[in-house]
């Protein structure tokens, strides 16, 4: 049995307990999670220490470039997940569309560049390769760095305008 998901659902309770719930003798899972910080004990008793689940991940160091300079949109993904405050699973999800979809299509473009044309493109392929949700999800990510770029003056016009990603489902 995980005693750690145990621990996380019962958040409060005492050795005999979970020993008598997960029908072991769990001193030795319980040592380490209280070397791993996930449980502590108080008063008699331990307490599952609750992670809060928003966070800002940074993945690397900001990048700097001047507004108006010619920027490449890898570089602007990195900046625009670096400015977000992102659950774990959401930054998973949008690291996923990134790396396997959006970069590799759009990753060595500059953002002026990037035009209406090629996103209409870019729906088509993820329509074809993927369900519709997947699809849809890639798509406004990739709206959303757009939009993102043009609210901090990066672009002079938003080339995801218009696009209408109900073309995905």
């Amino acid at each position: 049995m995980n005693i750690e998901k145990l621990a996380r659902h019962l958040k409060e309770f005492t050795l005999d307990e979970i020993e008598m719930i997960a029908e072991c003798d769990c001193k030795t899972e319980l040592e380490q999670l209280l070397n791993g910080d996930k449980i502590v004990f108080e008063q008699g008793s331990y307490k599952y220490v609750e992670v809060s689940k928003e966070k800002t991940f940074e993945l690397y160091p900001k990048p700097t470039f001047r507004k108006g300079s010619t920027i490449l949109f890898s570089d602007l993904a990195q900046d625009y997940l670096i400015n977000r405050k992102l659950t774990k699973d959401t930054l998973k999800g949008y690291k996923s569309q990134l790396k396997y979809n959006i970069l590799p299509y759009f990753g060595d473009i500059k953002i002026n560049k990037i035009t209406y044309e090629m996103i209409v493109d870019f729906m088509q392929k993820m329509k074809g390769k993927y369900k519709p949700k997947t699809a849809s999800n890639g798509v406004t990510l990739l709206g959303s760095i757009l939009k993102y770029a043009f609210e901090q003056g990066y672009i002079k016009h938003n080339p995801y305008y218009g696009v209408k990603n109900s073309m995905c489902r």
